[in-house]
């Protein structure tokens, strides 16, 4: 039983931290993304939630209900889009790319104005990023250019 156990654990547990990440960055991808969103009709300070139902293609972004929102299974997000725009026209939009269940969630975030992390309270060592959705998290070495930053949420 001890020897399965060990077995197991050599073999599972380095296959989950390597894909503890959001994967590739895939700037034009995810700039194409961005301007599919811009393309939609959001509404100042709302959050507006969406789906990529091929993560690969941008035109496959559609909205998504709340109540299709509120089906997406843990381990299942892959491909979940978040959009905000404030009064002023500036757009941050976070796109899950991939969903780890209990091990994590990951993606990337961008923001027409730059982002400022502020500390997560009782941690010094991780950040938050004011975005939609639930993926906020990061540490300084995430950040990817001023617009663009990786950012997760293990905290399920």
């Amino acid at each position: 039983m001890v020897l399965v156990f060990l077995v197991l654990f050599r073999t599972a547990l380095p296959s989950v931290i390597s894909k503890q990440n959001p994967g590739r960055f895939d700037r034009p991808l995810f700039e194409a993304i961005v301007a599919q969103v811009r393309q939609a009709d959001l509404k100042p300070d709302i959050e507006q939630q969406f789906f990529l139902d091929d993560l690969s293609n941008a035109k496959s972004l559609r909205p998504l209900s709340d109540g299709e929102a509120m089906k997406l299974l843990s381990g299942k997000g892959a491909g979940h889009v978040w959009a905000r725009v404030s009064p002023h026209g500036a757009l941050k939009v976070v796109i899950e790319t991939r969903d780890m269940g209990h091990a994590g969630e990951y993606g990337f975030a961008y923001s027409d104005t730059a982002l400022a992390p502020a500390p997560m309270e009782g941690d010094g060592n991780w950040f938050r990023v004011d975005v939609p959705g639930h993926l906020y998290i990061v540490v300084p070495k995430m950040k990817i250019d001023e617009h663009w930053w990786e950012v997760l949420n293990n905290l399920n």
